[in-house]
């Protein structure tokens, strides 16, 4: 069940080109989260008044260096809230609703996990790593941005995935392009149902991966971002168009029916 608690800051890696990674110690919140959910945070003190949902990085050992009872967070600076939140020190506080939504299916067996990222994208897939270990194959990654310094973690992935594609829009690292190339060729290479996909990052991006994943016959789990104010289905400022069991169109809420949702079930 989500709580909302207060949680101590352990710290806030500065992961540079304005990415970080914020700890917090959050026993009861760790316990309970699952890879894909996510968590309404608030920082107090400040005249911010909403809280903003940030996706689920690791909970505990996701990270070799991290305890059990803490959870990650990674965000990048892109406004007054991000950048308050690169401020806080260990010992601060941040107030935490979560863990909020559903979490990633899990794979089916034998079939190889296959995670999608763009940019800051990548923010669920440490967990999700974590989670399927031993119980799955060791995943394979495609990882775009539009330059270098939008691909954090990028070193942690190569240690913990078998293969690692990375594209940036300027050529910058790897090669240049967007994600979607490197995925149409893996899906075109793989036979109908061998690959679970899982994807994360702007929605532009994720339309083209559904689309592909659809004409490939690959299952495919997309992590949605949207504009929220509650995180638990009140405020109905994050829906999205989904498609009904008689044909029409029903508008489903990020916050509630997913942030996970399966690609067949969009609308777009």
């Amino acid at each position: 069940m989500p709580q909302d608690l207060p949680a101590p800051v352990r710290r806030n890696l500065d992961l540079g080109h304005g990415n970080f990674l914020l700890e917090l110690h959050a026993p009861a919140h760790a316990a309970e989260v699952s890879p894909g959910q996510f968590f309404m945070l608030g920082v107090e003190g400040t005249d911010i008044l909403l809280r903003r949902p940030f996706s689920v990085c690791g909970a505990r050992d996701t990270f070799a260096d991290a305890p059990q009872d803490a959870i990650q967070i990674l965000y990048r600076v892109v406004g007054k809230g991000t950048a308050l939140m690169a401020a806080l020190r260990a010992g601060a506080t941040v107030q935490a609703l979560g863990p909020l939504g559903h979490g990633f299916h899990p794979p089916d067996p034998g079939t190889l996990p296959l995670f999608v990222a763009g940019g800051i994208g990548s923010a669920p897939f440490p967990a999700l790593a974590k989670a399927l270990r031993g119980h799955a194959r060791v995943p394979w990654m495609v990882y775009g941005a539009r330059t270098a310094a939008d691909l954090p973690l990028l070193d942690w992935f190569r240690d913990h995935c078998e293969r690692v594609e990375v594209t940036t829009e300027d050529g910058s690292a790897g090669r240049k392009g967007r994600v979607t190339a490197p995925l149409e060729e893996i899906l075109s290479a793989a036979s109908p149902g061998s690959l679970q996909l899982y994807a994360c990052g702007p929605n532009p991006m994720l339309a083209v991966v559904a689309r592909l994943a659809r004409a490939h016959g690959m299952p495919c789990d997309l992590s949605l971002e949207a504009p929220m104010a509650c995180g638990f289905g009140v405020c109905l400022g994050c829906v999205v168009p989904c498609h009904a069991p008689d044909g029409g169109t029903r508008f489903e809420r990020v916050c509630v029916e997913g942030p996970i949702l399966r690609a067949e079930r969009l609308a777009w």
